[in-house]
């Protein structure tokens, strides 16, 4: 490895006694410039690149200090690494040249060859890490700068799409209640007033959840509106809309009779977890499989809580994707290409739930389904975050469990 050093002595000796010391390094090949003046070193850091440069602090015309200033002035490419030569040993000319950007500082009569050379070779490393370290910072604005340009055009992309979205949504709806004015009374069956229902109720929870999408997107995220909230009524109304839009699936509704299952509660963050939950059990099992939903009460610590729990007889999880199941963005490995999803929802479910000072928990073996139990607080929580975990229903034949944490 060879590295260019520029002598800056006004001293024949000097220069001589130097560039032996350099000669005979034998870790280093050194490339010695000698030039006498601060002008002609000036000239030739113009026109050359050097690694490292001694400098003499006594120059005829200009101190080597000066001439360190001089060079920070230039706003050189590649600045050298500098190690100041005196003939004596003030302390404040040792301060003023580290000040000007020196790495070391020599006393002439007291330094070694060997001293000289351990000198020059740490004066250039220390440069070469400022250097990268200074690459890296440029970089990493740059990466910081380029990250926050994408994110702008995102945002505005996302809330063109969901202004694109909401569209047609609107269209369904008003058309839909078109439709259920101008049927005549004799010609409007129970079903079809049904069926148009869901399309109404359908197109406003898609504008909601078109919302909710932008809120999150956009890393904001809506308190919950609290209050009393019956979940069993919630829980019967979604599977009576399952039942009439995917019905090569058979639900069924498990929950004690007399007890309470109100709380204080969000009822759109628990629509929202219970549709991701329960849209899982269809598309995730065969036609004429079972959807189990279960509602039960439990106490602990002086306190009741709520377990809604729903149980499919689908392909299950394998064991290795359990602990990332509510990882955003992660599906399991054993889902077809064919199934759509964003593997988003079980994520945003698990944080609804932990919003309420709940915990959301799977149980699954691979081939024979999955349960996932949510466990609500009646009451509002001391805090928003998740609470302990807490078992839910057995586990499907005894396989592995995963609660989000």
């Amino acid at each position: 490895m060879s590295l260019r050093v520029l002598l800056v002595d006004d001293g024949m000796a000097d220069r001589l006694a130097v560039s032996r010391a350099l000669a005979r390094d034998p870790d280093m090949k050194w490339e010695v410039v000698p030039v006498s003046s601060a002008e002609d070193a000036l000239a030739y850091l113009a026109a050359n690149d050097v690694d490292a440069m001694l400098l003499d602090y006594h120059l005829p015309g200009m101190n080597g200090v000066s001439l360190l200033q001089k060079l920070t002035a230039l706003g050189l490419p590649q600045v050298p690494a500098v190690v100041v030569l005196t003939g004596s040993g003030n302390e404040r000319v040792a301060v003023d040249a580290m000040k000007a950007g020196a790495q070391d500082y020599l006393v002439k009569e007291a330094f070694s060859p060997e001293r000289l050379r351990r000198s020059l070779r740490a004066a250039v490393e220390t440069m070469r890490m400022t250097r990268e370290l200074e690459e890296r910072r440029l970089r990493a604005e740059r990466a910081e700068a380029a990250a926050r340009e994408a994110l702008a055009v995102r945002d505005e992309l996302f809330s063109l799409a969901t202004h694109d979205l909401k569209g047609p949504l609107q269209i369904m709806t008003l058309n839909a209640q078109v439709l259920r004015r101008q049927i005549p009374a004799a010609s409007m069956t129970p079903a079809l007033e049904t069926r148009l229902g869901h399309i109404v109720r359908a197109a406003h929870r898609m504008g909601e959840l078109i919302d909710h999408f932008l809120e999150v997107t956009r890393g904001q995220e809506r308190p919950l509106q609290r209050e009393p909230l019956d979940l069993l009524a919630l829980v019967r109304g979604k599977v009576r809309e399952l039942e009439a839009n995917a019905s090569r699936h058979h639900f069924v509704l498990e929950a004690p009779d007399g007890r309470d299952f109100t709380g204080e509660w969000d009822a759109h963050a628990l629509e929202r977890v219970l549709e991701n939950l329960m849209g899982n059990a269809v598309k995730y099992s065969a036609a004429g499989s079972t959807v189990t939903v279960h509602l039960g009460v439990e106490e602990a610590d002086s306190q009741q809580f709520v377990l809604l729990a729903v149980t499919d007889q689908g392909i299950g999880i394998p064991a290795a994707d359990l602990p990332f199941v509510f990882e955003r963005f992660h599906r399991g490995r054993n889902v077809s290409r064919d199934v759509s999803g964003s593997g988003v929802g079980l994520a945003s479910a698990r944080r609804m739930v932990e919003l309420h000072g709940g915990t959301l928990a799977v149980a699954s073996v691979e081939g024979q389904g999955s349960t996932f139990t949510v466990r609500l607080p009646r009451g509002i929580p001391l805090s928003a975050g998740p609470s302990q975990a807490s078992p839910g229903p057995a586990p499907i034949n005894g396989g592995p469990e995963y609660t989000a944490s």
